[in-house]
């Protein structure tokens, strides 16, 4: 469709400027269809910069990332935050594409509720459960549309990853804090450094905080 717009465009400027000179009674004319190209050229790059679910998956999936890591590392500060995130990314896909978007809240739901209980409770257990959950509930989401072939894992030895690094701490999750949701930033939570060295996407201990 992009192709196609662009080249209507081209083959209209083209036209014009291999016309010969013609009289002012025509020039209204092709000031009109001069116009009518600068709007197609409007509409080419607004199509050219639109978001499609494939480019707004990383986007969700590296929100997951750190979540997933910063509630391992009892950072339920920075997990909450990532998840609240998660949340709001999973409302504006439905303005990328209805059908896709609505199924990706529908299936999330229980996962979601599942982590958000974990979170908030600063629950280890149910997290790490919430977490196979959410993993379970992603690929039959990837599956259900016919993109089955796309499987994501917590175990990002098994994962391609570019991530770049968070500094995790053991915080309690921040009061009144949201994304566009609700009102207000909340306070964070004095901080502590976590006791265990942090990982990166090797699965190997990168330093000590």
């Amino acid at each position: 469709m992009k192709k196609l717009v662009r080249a209507t465009a081209l083959v209209s400027l083209l036209a014009i400027l291999s016309m010969p000179a013609v009289a002012d009674g025509d020039k209204a004319k092709f000031e009109a269809l001069e116009r009518q190209i600068e709007a197609l050229q409007t509409r080419i790059a607004a199509l050219e910069a639109q978001q499609t679910f494939t480019s707004f998956m990383p986007d969700f999936a590296e929100r997951f990332h750190v979540m997933h890591r910063a509630g391992e590392a009892g950072d339920w500060a920075v997990a909450s935050h990532e998840f609240q995130e998660m949340k709001r990314l999973t409302i504006l896909s439905t303005n990328i594409d209805a059908n896709n978007g609505n199924l990706m809240q529908q299936m999330m739901k229980p996962s979601f509720e599942a982590l958000e209980n974990a979170i908030g409770h600063g629950n280890q257990e149910k997290f790490q459960q919430a977490l196979v959950q959410t993993i379970d509930t992603c690929n039959a989401c990837h599956t259900a549309p016919g993109s089955g072939f796309v499987q994501v894992t917590l175990n990002a030895r098994d994962s391609m990853s570019l991530r770049h690094p968070h500094k995790l701490m053991q915080r309690e999750m921040a009061g009144g804090h949201s994304h566009g949701m609700s009102s207000g930033m909340g306070t964070m939570m004095p901080a502590m450094p976590a006791a265990d060295a942090h990982h990166d996407d090797t699965g190997q201990p990168a330093h000590k905080h």
